[in-house]
């Protein structure tokens, strides 16, 4: 009974920040799907999901709040469940359809009970990403995403997100502030 309050919770966080994106005048945001790498000898991994909402920051680099969320492979397993981070990324641009982007974040994850050295509960994390955002058309996209993460202090409790996403962009293309699509003819 509790898990599935636990996932109602997040699944309702999920959507109350795609509603604020309306509202916030976000640049653009992303939904995602892939896998998260925990770390340790044993290898297991995890299929997770997030959703992103990117924000400029001037004209040279943007901020993205994103909440994932994944099921941890064992429950005698101590790993970050749940993460909700803000990351600041700096984009290069490669012409109209294709933008790689490196960042850095912060923000809190959940850690599920476990048997492992971790402590139960939220904690703060520390997060490094690149990535490449795909142009397909005036206002979709598709993001390829790597990003390593662990708990501040030590990096304990480390995992990585690798995930493909679809990035739809709430400005036209005609606009400065839009990055990646295509130009109409």
């Amino acid at each position: 009974m509790m898990r599935c309050t636990w996932r109602r919770a997040v699944l309702a966080a999920l959507l109350a920040s795609a509603a604020a994106v309306v509202d916030a005048h976000a640049q653009a945001f992303t939904l995602a799907g892939g896998a998260r790498l925990y770390d340790g000898d044993d290898g297991e991994t995890a299929t997770m999901a997030a959703l992103r909402t990117e924000f400029p920051i001037g004209t040279t680099a943007l901020i993205e709040f994103a909440s994932s969320i994944a099921e941890v492979p064992d429950d005698g397993r101590g790993g970050v469940r749940s993460v909700f981070e803000a990351q600041v990324q700096i984009p290069i641009r490669l012409g109209d359809v294709l933008t790689p982007y490196v960042g850095a974040g912060a923000g809190i994850g959940h850690v599920n009970q476990g048997s492992g050295d971790l402590d139960e509960g939220w904690q703060a994390v520390l997060s490094g990403g690149a990535g490449v955002r795909i142009a397909v058309a005036e206002q979709l996209g598709v993001v390829i995403d790597a990003r390593v993460r662990g708990l501040a202090g030590d990096f304990a409790g480390s995992h990585t997100d690798l995930t493909v996403g679809l990035r739809y962009s709430l400005t036209r293309p005609d606009r400065p502030r839009f990055r990646g699509a295509p130009r109409a003819a």
